[in-house]
């Protein structure tokens, strides 16, 4: 990477790049906090990352939500490790502090698996509405 005076490295810039370290780190994601009108109007919205920085120092604070089951200590120190690699590596800048703050803890719906042998996955529909009895057999014919 060439420095020098006419390089610049815009703020949205920053952003993208901690967005994208955040995906790679399983079971987290930034929040989007209720936007202001200055946000809307000037374009921006804010994601869960703010970013300050003054010439080569860089501050990142960021706000996430964790998934349930996910242990939130390793989830906020990986979200760390990967905006901080990231950003050094992306952009050569020095960054002072990565915090974070985990805002919510959210329920994941589970897909179902392709294998699985349940009635309900080869049907597509709940057995009760198909006409099955408590005890598993066919319904009795009236």
């Amino acid at each position: 990477m060439t420095e020098g005076p006419d390089l610049a490295i815009a703020g949205d810039v920053l952003l993208n790049i901690a967005q994208l370290a955040l995906e790679q780190v399983d079971g987290v994601r930034p929040t989007q906090p209720p936007s202001s009108v200055t946000d809307l109007l000037g374009g921006r919205r804010s994601r869960g990352i703010a970013i300050e920085r003054d010439g080569e120092d860089v501050w990142v604070d960021l706000t996430l939500a964790v998934e349930y089951g996910v242990e939130i200590p390793k989830a906020a120190k990986a979200a760390q490790q990967a905006v901080r690699e990231g950003m050094t590596s992306m952009t050569g800048l020095n960054v002072r502090s990565v915090n974070v703050a985990v805002e919510s803890v959210e329920l994941v719906a589970a897909a179902p698996t392709a294998g699985s042998g349940g009635s309900r996955a080869q049907a597509g529909q709940d057995p009760w509405e198909r006409g099955a009895t408590r005890e598993g057999g066919p319904a009795a014919s009236e």
